[in-house]
């Protein structure tokens, strides 16, 4: 159909769908702003609500909250406000609107809008004047018809006043309460962490927002209220391993100042906790267990004083006592299992240095005074300190002074000055000796002194022995003088000493020739006289070991032989014993003699061969044979064992009594020589007297 065949709606009929369409657009944008308002209001309500009731939503559920709203309300607003304005609305749908209301027009306003708009079929089975018929009919046929009644008015009034009423709830609720809901605002629209107002207000007593505690030790958590007090305290946790749990704190402290305390005992994981009480909740805290500080290796470096002579060295890992002089340069070095901000060298309470850093790991080097068990205080950055601290003993030992030992063998208190000492010299030092001296002491008309030269010491030697013979004429002695004789020696110890030594002092008299041959001979009978008395206690013995013999023959052997012989055997050896000491006094005899060249071959033979040799063969084979024959013969009682008896008592009786009458024989030689030596002197005085006389009378002579 052309545009000439086509026939016009009526403008009033079309003015009138056109304002059911701007109706329509406006019932949708007003419908679709109002659901996209109650959701809006609904969601705030509920951040509100959560938020308000747990006092403070966590960061991460408040912005996912937020984000719900935010794209519910997108998504609403697209699906309610943006879809339907969006969708083009004709006439040809308006009038579909009107007739779905009104059948009884019987499609002619569908069907005038679209012959009007061309919409017609074939020219072949279409009626223009059919068509130009219906269009012309529709005025009338819709004349009494409300158009806008196909809209539901009532529910447009019932959705402008829901649509009010959010409106004004919403409005009044945030004036009613403007500091509530701005902090709502805050804290769900601009996730900002600002607190709800509480009437109880936990706080958590933590390290810059969190707790560090040492793994293993017991994690203790604590707080306290501000405002109310509430009646208990609630702990909510979850480890990393996903462990959860709900505890109850233990309340201690007097009302008006609770403190709320729990206790992980013995903890070994990371875990996450929050606290619930009165009307609180408290953000979510960490804990977090690390480590505690410790030594993980060790190394003493050890550099003894120069003067000792010892290398540097040092001692491995797990040897950590050690033995050194004072004076030693210590370093110790440990290495840790974690950094620390604090290494502390201590002994007992007392700092004594605080640990630099090296390489991989820390060094303080000291010089202990005094012998102690140090350990290091550790602290890592939490604060944590290591519990059972490493230990390291160092023990200071002294550094002794040098050994000396001077001896004088076969020297007694008195010399003649002919004499020739021997002396006998050892020194020692375990790190050197730095002088060695060898001093005499004249004391007499005139004090005199002087050293005795040893050529053979090398400084630094440790040990160092010699003998000397000493010619007591070389120093021009004279008798009445009184030598001293003393060894000296000094280290090289710098640090305490230098250690110096001293030996005990010899001193020694000088005599003349015949006093001390009147002093050895004196000498001589006493210990005669002693021999005398061992004599007579070995008889005394053989009677009482005959008494016990004959009774032994008169009866059984018995268990009382063994309680008679122990009394006798002790007796015997004490006799060896004290023979002994009577051949050791003849053999300083001997060497007095010797040392001051007053031995001839007969003394020497009477001595060696008459006395100290025989006395010699009484002590290490008779008189100990006998008193092993008493212990077997205690044991063995057979007649065979207790016949070896009194043979051997015989024996050493014999022995003994031989060599008494060489000292008996010699001493009665001795005396008469001691006569022959007093008359020799007397007539030296006598002498001396008739000369001095002469002198005198032949003076007088003169002079007259």
């Amino acid at each position: 159909m052309t545009n000439d065949e086509r026939s016009s709606l009526d403008a009033g009929v079309v003015r009138r769908l056109r304002t059911l369409i701007v109706r329509l657009r406006a019932f949708l944008f007003l419908e679709g702003v109002l659901v996209v308002l109650a959701f809006l209001l609904a969601g705030c309500w509920v951040q509100f609500t959560l938020d308000y009731a747990v006092r403070g939503l966590r960061f991460s559920m408040r912005a996912a909250l937020l984000g719900a709203v935010i794209a519910g309300v997108g998504w609403l607003i697209w699906r309610r406000i943006m879809r339907p304005l969006s969708t083009e609305v004709g006439l040809a749908d308006a009038a579909r609107l009107v007739e779905r209301r009104h059948p009884e027009l019987s499609s002619v306003l569908i069907s005038a809008v679209r012959f009007s708009a061309g919409q017609v079929g074939p020219r072949a089975i279409n009626s223009p004047a059919l068509m130009a018929s219906v269009v012309g009919a529709v005025p009338r046929a819709v004349a009494s018809i409300d158009f806008l009644g196909v809209l539901d008015a009532r529910r447009a009034r019932r959705r402008a006043i829901w649509f009010a009423a959010i409106v004004v709830t919403a409005f009044a609720s945030a004036t009613a309460n403007q500091n509530m809901t701005g902090l709502w605002f805050t804290r769900c629209v601009l996730l900002r962490d600002v607190p709800w107002p509480k009437r109880t207000q936990l706080v958590v007593e933590t390290q810059e927002g969190r707790i560090v505690s040492a793994r293993g030790d017991d994690l203790i958590v604590q707080a306290y209220a501000q405002g109310v007090q509430p009646r208990m305290v609630e702990l909510f946790y979850e480890t990393v391993s996903g462990d959860r749990g709900r505890e109850m704190m233990v309340t201690v402290g007097s009302p008006g100042a609770y403190r709320y305390r729990y206790v992980f005992k013995n903890a070994r994981e990371d875990l996450e906790f929050y606290l619930v009480g009165g009307d609180d909740r408290t953000e979510v805290i960490k804990a977090s267990l690390v480590d505690r500080p410790r030594v993980e290796r060790s190394e003493i470096h050890l550099t003894p004083p120069s003067y000792s002579g010892i290398e540097p060295f040092a001692l491995a890992d797990g040897e950590r006592s050690a033995k050194i002089l004072r004076g030693t340069k210590v370093t110790l070095r440990i290495e840790t299992n974690k950094p620390v901000v604090r290494a502390t060298l201590q002994a007992g309470t007392s700092t004594i240095a605080e640990a630099l850093r090296d390489e991989a790991g820390y060094r303080v080097s000291f010089s202990p005074e005094a012998s102690h068990t140090y350990s290091f205080a550790l602290a890592d950055e939490s604060g944590l300190t290591n519990r059972k601290p490493v230990s390291f003993s160092l023990r200071l030992i002294k550094d002794q002074p040098p050994g000396v030992r001077i001896k004088l063998p076969g020297v007694g208190d008195m010399v003649t000055p002919q004499a020739v000492v021997p002396i006998e010299l050892a020194f020692s030092d375990t790190y050197g000796l730095s002088t060695v001296e060898l001093v005499y002491r004249i004391a007499g008309n005139e004090k005199r002194h002087g050293k005795i030269d040893l050529p053979e010491f090398v400084a630094r030697m440790p040990t160092f022995s010699t003998s000397v013979q000493w010619p007591v004429f070389a120093v021009s002695a004279l008798p009445g003088e009184t030598i001293t004789l003393q060894a000296v020696a000094t280290d090289y110890n710098d640090v305490t000493g230098p250690g110096r030594t001293e030996s005990p002092e010899h001193i020694i008299r000088v005599v003349t020739r015949e006093e001390l041959l009147t002093e050895l001979a004196r000498r001589e009978q006493e210990y005669r006289q002693d021999f005398e008395r061992l004599v007579d206690a070995q008889e005394h013995l053989r009677g009482q070991l005959l008494s016990v013999f004959g009774r032994f023959s008169q009866r059984p052997a018995s268990d009382a032989l063994g309680v008679d012989l122990a009394p006798l055997e002790r007796r015997q050896r004490n006799i060896a014993s004290s023979v002994n000491v009577v051949r050791q006094q003849f053999a300083q005899i001997l060497a007095a003699l010797t040392v001051n060249q007053l031995d001839t071959s007969d003394q020497r033979h009477r001595l060696e061969t008459g006395i100290i040799e025989p006395l010699g063969r009484l002590v290490r084979r008779d008189l100990v044979t006998a008193a092993d024959t008493m212990r077997q013969w205690a044991r063995d009682t057979s007649p065979e064992r207790a016949s070896l008896v009194d043979p051997q008592q015989v024996a050493i009786l014999a022995e003994m009594r031989q060599v008494l009458v060489r000292m008996l024989q010699w001493e009665g030689y001795h005396e008469v020589v001691n006569m022959l030596r007093d008359i020799i002197r007397l007539q030296r005085e006598l002498n001396r007297e008739t000369k001095d006389s002469l002198l005198e009378d032949t003076g007088d002579l003169f002079d007259n």
